[in-house]
């Protein structure tokens, strides 16, 4: 994972979380929460790591972010492995029905 591009360090994010290094985890929440806050980083990216982290209750507000936003990446929460355990989540359906993919 080379460069320090957004879409890189959410997944780095998440593997710490996998990994239990969770204060490197956090870390990279805080840079791609400063990120975001420049229009360099998505909800999704945030919410890859927090979901890595198993905290639905921090994922699904960047995913609703999102969502708001109209940000095109968000239909990667359909199918990408890392919010598999966010699908069980009633938010989850919630959030995929006003997508209108559901």
């Amino acid at each position: 994972l080379s460069g320090r591009i957004s879409l890189n360090l959410a997944s780095l994010g998440y593997c710490y979380a996998l990994a239990g290094k969770r204060a490197e985890a956090l870390a990279i929440i805080k840079e791609l929460e400063e990120r975001h806050a420049r229009g360099e980083a998505t909800g999704l990216q945030l919410a890859t790591v927090y979901a890595g982290l198993g905290d639905k209750d921090h994922a699904f507000p960047w995913l609703e972010k999102d969502f708001q936003q109209h940000t095109s990446g968000l239909l990667w929460v359909t199918w990408w492995l890392a919010f598999e355990d966010l699908r069980a989540d009633p938010r989850y359906a919630d959030l995929v029905h006003r997508m209108g993919l559901q």
